[in-house]
């Protein structure tokens, strides 16, 4: 048929015999190595600064709304699908009894600093590849600093 004709016997030849494919994968690698290093950017001294203009009513009002179905703030410590966080600041991470945590924090050998928490709760599947903490991260810097304005205060107020 003519159309046959035309796709299996081109009159016309442009001389290439394939056609270019992009590598997306190795763009979503390149990205999120990007990712991973921009996020490495805060100093603890800058955490320190932001905290200390940060909105505790705002935090514990975001935490309440997106981190209480899965995490408990008071004591006593009472395990949900995720952790207990009453006493989460400068806690050896993945250290608190009775919860099975995932293999990407079993390996992490340090404790919840801030920039540690900022960092987490910033990608938590970039900063911890593996964890088994489903939510997408805290994409606003003023949300994030006001969360961790929260955890500490709860973490004195519980441990005093």
């Amino acid at each position: 048929s003519f159309i046959s004709e035309l796709l299996y016997h081109p009159k016309k030849s442009n001389g290439k015999v394939s056609y270019l494919i992009e590598d997306t994968e190795q763009k979503e690698i390149e990205s999120s190595d990007a990712e991973i290093n921009e996020q490495s950017i805060i100093s603890p001294e800058e955490i320190e600064q932001l905290l200390t203009k940060a909105n505790l009513p705002a935090g514990e009002k975001f935490v309440i709304k997106n981190c209480s179905a899965c995490h408990s703030f008071e004591l006593p410590i009472k395990n949900k699908v995720g952790p207990s966080l009453a006493t989460i600041t400068n806690r050896k991470i993945a250290s608190l009894e009775g919860y099975k945590y995932s293999k990407a924090l079993k390996n992490i050998d340090t404790n919840w600093s801030f920039k540690n928490l900022y960092l987490f709760l910033e990608k938590p599947k970039s900063w911890a590849p593996g964890t088994k903490m489903s939510y997408k991260g805290i994409s606003k810097k003023d949300d994030l600093i006001n969360v961790l304005k929260y955890l500490s205060n709860i973490t004195k107020l519980n441990e005093s």
